[in-house]
């Protein structure tokens, strides 16, 4: 398992890359959800590994990276996480995908070190996770992460979290790569979460900005992704039909195409 030593803190990490080497070449960095790790963005890396070099890596206190001290997430540190793993790999800028609560963690480092990024990919994101619909209950999320882990809270809202038409293998092996981060560390990633609002911040990053949304999205309603888009100067925001908040396991090829269309400038 390939394991970054930054300055004590340690950080399980992928690098693929499958382009032509005479190219010039701009990193992608994909940051992935609460619950997740990197091997959910496995089905991307062929796609935007042939254009250059893509890292993933697990954040703080998910599967293969220890959390922090007494779990005690903070947005800014999680956001200065993705700067340490860039300068361990001598990246000094790149391309930077988050999704979900990736998303919200890949906003904030947007706003803290804007020159580092080329570019910004927001993958059913929010600006503020308390801003939920009306079907969503963080206070049951709590109940259930205590009671039966991360695999049980991953699979309390399937229904929401997927389109009607996603495969039910794709949601099990969703819930079981979830089961590698211990539910305490979900709690505290998602008590510093819904803490936060980024809204304020939004007219401030002027990175160029796309945002794929679900129009079916209780966790991160479309309205949320509306929102960033109007106060955002470089959004541009594309709604996709028939897929829930998990798009992003849902649609891969879809998703990284048209992600490495917009890292390209082709769209």
């Amino acid at each position: 398992m390939p394991i970054l030593d930054v300055n004590g803190d340690r950080f399980h990490y992928h690098v693929d890359n499958f382009s032509d080497p005479w190219r010039a070449q701009e990193a992608v960095l994909l940051h992935h959800s609460a619950g997740g790790n990197l091997h959910r963005w496995r089905a991307w890396a062929p796609t935007l590994a042939r254009s250059g070099p893509v890292v993933r890596f697990d954040m703080r206190g998910h599967a293969g990276t220890p959390p922090p001290p007494d779990l005690r997430f903070s947005l800014p540190d999680l956001a200065a996480d993705i700067a340490r793993v860039m300068d361990a790999l001598d990246i000094d800028k790149a391309h930077l995908v988050g999704a979900s609560a990736g998303g919200i963690i890949s906003l904030r480092f947007a706003h803290d070190f804007p020159d580092r990024l080329h570019s910004l990919t927001l993958v059913a994101s929010t600006p503020r996770l308390a801003r939920m619909g009306a079907g969503m209950d963080a206070a049951a999320w709590r109940q259930t992460l205590e009671r039966e882990g991360t695999r049980a809270w991953l699979l309390l809202d399937a229904d929401k979290r997927f389109g009607p038409n996603a495969p039910p293998e794709v949601i099990e092996w969703y819930a079981d790569e979830g089961a590698r981060t211990p539910a305490p560390a979900v709690l505290g990633l998602q008590t510093c979460l819904l803490a936060e609002d980024l809204t304020p911040l939004l007219p401030e990053i002027e990175v160029r900005t796309l945002i794929l949304a679900s129009s079916n999205d209780e966790i991160t309603p479309l309205e949320s992704q509306q929102l960033m888009q109007q106060r955002m100067p470089r959004a541009k925001l594309e709604v996709f039909d028939g897929v829930g908040h998990n798009m992003k396991v849902e649609i891969p090829d879809l998703l990284a195409q048209r992600t490495v269309s917009f890292i390209t400038g082709a769209g």
